[in-house]
């Protein structure tokens, strides 16, 4: 299995950041997917204690009509910086804020998201390569929305951009990247309306 020592001494490889994307439009839930509780508490917020043990920093991806309404208690928040509706302005916001880092990023709307995954996700972290990520829920492509995008991908990111690409996935698929199986793609189930909500909580 691939690690933090492949091709990297522990001196060379880039601290990892967190980053919750809370800042998506939520049309189909309906409601801020972000301050949903799936577990006593706000989801960024649960994401966010998930994350630090893993993570030297976590901050919060957020849209710019969040901002007045973000509690004092909030972590570092980086606000979408791109005209670009997609996941993908969170990740390159992150990356305009702070370029030398990796991000470990990871979507609001995971609530079945634990531990375990991102073990495995950290475990099987390659600094060498442009991301490391797992499969997505079908277990046929790269999940971008939990990945750890290392900083070579920032500029490829805002090049295919520039050139019209706006799916993450899509610029996963067409870099350099590790890619591994979560222990449960059960964990990776994305709830996007209402439907799937209840039928996820009943």
């Amino acid at each position: 299995m691939a690690n933090a020592t492949s091709g990297a001494t522990s001196a060379t490889v880039p601290p990892l950041y967190g980053l919750v994307l809370a800042g998506g439009r939520s049309t189909r839930m309906g409601q801020d997917k972000s301050l949903l509780a799936y577990h006593g508490k706000p989801q960024r917020e649960h994401l966010t204690d998930l994350l630090r043990p893993y993570c030297a920093e976590v901050w919060w991806s957020v849209n710019a009509d969040q901002v007045d309404g973000l509690p004092d208690s909030a972590p570092p928040f980086v606000v979408d910086a791109f005209a670009v509706n997609s996941p993908l302005n969170g990740i390159l916001s992150a990356f305009q804020q702070n370029p030398a880092v990796a991000w470990l990023v990871v979507a609001c709307d995971m609530p079945r998201l634990t531990g375990r995954t991102l073990d495995a996700l950290v475990a099987a972290r390659n600094p060498a390569k442009a991301a490391t990520t797992v499969y997505d829920s079908d277990g046929q492509a790269p999940e971008p929305l939990l990945t750890i995008y290392e900083p070579a991908i920032g500029p490829i990111l805002l090049r295919r951009l520039a050139e019209g690409v706006r799916s993450p996935r899509n610029m996963l698929l067409e870099s350099d990247i590790h890619v591994v199986t979560a222990p449960d793609i059960g964990e990776l189930l994305n709830v996007n309306d209402p439907d799937t909500r209840a039928r996820w909580q009943s």
